[in-house]
């Protein structure tokens, strides 16, 4: 075929481009879609012209690969390239009856720190079909996943990060996410319906179907789960220009925030909570009475001395308790149907009791002020000074070192940032780095490097107090060995907290290894530090968080090996982009002041 100027012209269109995944590879194109036999051409995967023109030629011969990418064949029939015909594709339109498309949604399953691969959250499409009335379990849900090859969480997260596994896209029912996210996960979900037209919709559906055929390298920090959705939707409607908006490393969290600032495109937000917060809220509901009684019998029916509104509340939440504490054995007793389904009757006893009463349930109202969009942004620079006092080991006298500080955060959440759309009472951290210039000996130190950190504070349905839990790996210079001595580190705490939404208790049982070439005072490299402390956190005001330490410190790196301390730090939030954090260690030879300015971007 000719190489006209319409066709050279059309191969730089943006829609063309987007539609298979071209991006920008210094003065020629390259395509995401990593197996060839997605593409026409041979070199369709660097060059949109010669896929173009062989696209053209293919689609205006085959009705069997029209049926095969549709997408690409609505494209070029309404740039007017293709004749329109009466195709037939009986796979292809039982695909789109079964869906009936509507509406679109992406879906936000929230933060899930017992899993590496969930930690930072997950995103997918909703498909909504026509007359199907909102009904979740009648959706079907389009995700974009890794095809993961292994369960050891160091191999996983190694080729997690340097794209060793391949990614495609996979439609299921989205009752099936449901069950995994927000019943097994207990992780609400966020849905997001965004403003298609009718043609864009169909352009979506085509896309779809198209896209079951293509394979990508997953990374899991850029082109993940939510980089993909985005590249979706600009192909369907490419003056988004979401990939330009995004950052190198793509968190699922910011990708809401690029949705929202986008004027009139999402058009409606809903939160579906997590089985565990509707029976938390469930129970916080009942009267004191029926709680007292749950709470020493857990018997699933009420006392008698209860009222009839007493009654209906309480059978609302044994219900939704058993779905939670059983929903496993109630799925297994559904399978095989079997008549000696013990937890499947006793829930149909429940049932059957709570239709005697006409009390309506109470409705559990989503929080949406806590909605995943609204979190501050994950990177952080910061700027500040430090006074560090301390007595070496033999002398009486006080050094008094003064430090210039400069720090970065690659993400994401730490626990005295502003908490409003963040996982509650959570850290998730990869890649901080802390730097100082010591103005007595005039040399910049690197002082810190966190390569993770996850630090997690459960909480139960009704026992004042669920496990805490650390686990943080990274390098630095051991601040209580009194000379600078760089190496890895090793760092994990155990231990119990009591909490509602203003602030956390906590009494834990920290260990931190160190080694490094340097010793101080002992002859091995290895230092072991154990430090039992109470914590206690609190949301002062709207700006201003807090927490305090107290506890006794064990070194096995110097002579007076025990010792008590005292810690403290304070943030205030200037705006939304810059807070203020004050920091202190008080402990018998050292005194350490920390003053920054961050700004989060």
């Amino acid at each position: 075929m000719a190489k006209t100027p319409s066709i050279e012209k059309l191969s730089r269109d943006p829609q063309w481009l987007k539609l298979y995944r071209y991006h920008s590879v210094g003065s020629s194109n390259d395509s995401t879609v990593t197996n060839e036999s997605w593409f026409f051409h041979s070199d369709g995967r660097q060059d949109p012209l010669k896929e173009l023109e062989e696209a053209i030629n293919v689609l205006s011969h085959s009705q069997d690969k029209r049926c095969l990418f549709p997408a690409r064949t609505l494209f070029l029939k309404r740039k007017g390239l293709l004749k329109e015909g009466s195709d037939t594709c009986p796979k292809y339109e039982y695909f789109a009856r079964k869906l009936q498309l509507e509406n679109i949604w992406i879906v936000f399953a929230s933060y899930y720190v017992n899993n590496p691969s969930s930690a930072f959250g997950h995103t997918l499409f909703k498909i909504e079909g026509k007359g199907n009335q909102q009904n979740d379990y009648l959706e079907y849900g389009a995700n974009f996943a890794a095809q993961t090859t292994t369960s050891n969480p160091l191999i996983y997260a190694i080729l997690g990060l340097t794209g060793g596994f391949k990614g495609n896209y996979g439609l299921l029912p989205y009752f099936v996410k449901i069950q995994e996210y927000n019943d097994s996960e207990t992780r609400d979900l966020w849905e997001y319906k965004l403003n298609f037209n009718e043609e864009e919709k169909e352009l979506f559906l085509a896309h779809l179907w198209e896209m079951d055929q293509a394979q990508f390298d997953y990374y899991y920090l850029t082109e993940n789960c939510s980089y993909h959705l985005l590249a979706f939707l600009e192909a369907i409607r490419p003056e988004l220009k979401f990939t330009q908006k995004m950052p190198y490393f793509v968190l699922p969290s910011e990708t809401l925030s690029i949705l929202n600032k986008e004027k009139g495109f999402v058009a409606q937000i809903k939160k579906r909570p997590s089985q565990f917060n509707i029976v938390k809220r469930r129970f916080e509901n009942l009267s004191p009475a029926a709680q007292d009684y749950w709470t020493r019998t857990k018997d699933y029916h009420p006392a008698p001395s209860l009222s009839s509104t007493e009654k209906a509340n309480y059978l609302d939440y044994t219900i939704d308790y058993i779905d939670l504490k059983f929903q496993k054995d109630l799925y297994k007793e559904a399978q095989a149907g079997s008549k000696n389904a013990k937890i499947t009757q006793i829930k149909r006893e429940v049932k059957l009791e709570r239709s005697r009463y006409n009390e309506p349930s109470i409705k559990i109202t989503p929080r949406l002020k806590q909605s995943p969009e609204r979190i501050h942004p994950p990177r952080t620079l910061s700027l500040g000074y430090q006074w560090r006092q301390y007595s070496k080991q033999g002398l009486q006298a006080k050094t008094l070192h003064k430090n210039t500080l400069f720090g970065y955060r690659f993400s994401f959440h730490e626990m005295l940032d502003n908490p409003e759309g963040a996982p509650t009472w959570s850290e998730l951290i990869m890649g901080k780095i802390l730097a100082r210039y010591d103005e007595e000996v005039k040399k910049v130190y690197l002082d810190q490097f966190t390569l993770f950190r996850t630090h997690a504070n459960q909480q139960t349905l009704m026992a004042p107090h669920d496990l805490s839990w650390l686990v943080e790996m990274g390098a630095r210079d051991h601040l209580f060995s009194e000379h600078h001595d760089f190496g890895p580190y090793v760092k994990t705490h155990i231990g119990y907290n009591w909490q509602n939404s203003k602030e956390l208790f906590r009494i834990v049982l920290p260990f931190e290894l160190d080694y490094s070439s340097r010793n101080s005072y002992i002859k091995s490299n290895w230092k072991l530090l154990a430090s039992p402390r109470l914590s206690y956190y609190r949301y002062l005001t709207k700006k201003l968080r807090g927490h305090i330490d107290v506890g006794a410190m064990w070194r096995s790196y110097q002579k007076n090996k025990t010792s008590g301390f005292l810690e403290s730090a304070f943030q205030y939030d200037l705006n939304s982009y810059f807070s203020l954090e004050a920091n202190s260690f008080l402990q018998k030879k050292l005194h350490r002041s920390t003053f920054l300015m961050k700004y989060y971007f």
